[in-house]
């Protein structure tokens, strides 16, 4: 068992958000499992086949992300 393990990122998703996550799975998942991408701009879905991505949302503008405590 891992024992306080250390926080390294966080994302937030809308229930829109989910939802183009499940309507393209297939199209971006490799071996069953999605990757997502968290820049500054937001969430997105790098897809293996092209290499390019797909916007898949922001949750909070930024003025109203908060950082955890470090």
């Amino acid at each position: 068992m891992i024992k306080n393990p250390k926080l390294i990122s966080k994302a937030e998703f809308t229930v829109d958000m989910i939802e183009t996550l499940q309507q393209y799975f297939e199209a971006y998942e490799v071996d069953g499992v999605v990757e997502v991408e968290v820049t500054s701009e937001g969430l997105w879905l790098p897809n293996p086949e092209t290499g390019g991505r797909q916007f898949l949302g922001r949750a909070k503008l930024e003025q109203q992300v908060q950082h955890p405590r470090q």
